[in-house]
């Protein structure tokens, strides 16, 4: 991945974990210049982030609401503790076993992992380490 791509998802993620970044904040921790910054929030807005700016002494850019979700990004821990999360939540019985909204982030995240990543989850869930009946994790 190109660095300014790379940058521009970085952003991304800064601006989803913060109610709201200043842009010498972002400049600093992206290791750009602030015109850049500016840059980088207007490509966001045309892929259809709705990043919002915030005028004044204290402003910066935030993430406004939207129409749809703005692209999420995990790390391999974040993404296997979501895929473990919901497998559990179904052999736990917490969510009916065909649930059309939990089958599609299923795909969608299990297509994005890597592979090792990928074999390492269906390793796990393969397992008989949690018994639903009980509602804990065996030993």
């Amino acid at each position: 991945m190109s660095r300014p791509t790379a940058n521009i998802l970085t952003m991304l993620e800064l601006l989803q974990s913060a109610p709201k970044r200043s842009v010498g904040e972002l400049a600093a921790t992206l290791g750009v210049d602030e015109r850049t910054v500016r840059r980088y929030a207007e490509h966001l807005r045309e892929l259809g982030v709705p990043v919002e700016t915030i005028r004044g002494r204290n402003g910066g850019y935030r993430i406004g609401d939207g129409l749809g979700m703005p692209p999420l990004m995990l790390s391999d821990e974040e993404a296997m503790a979501v895929m473990l999360a919901l497998a559990l939540g179904r052999r736990a019985g917490v969510v009916p076993e065909r649930e059309p909204g939990l089958d599609a982030a299923i795909a969608k995240v299990e297509r994005a992992l890597p592979t090792p990543l990928r074999r390492r989850y269906e390793g796990l869930i393969a397992m008989p380490f949690f018994d639903a009946s009980a509602g804990r994790a065996t030993s």
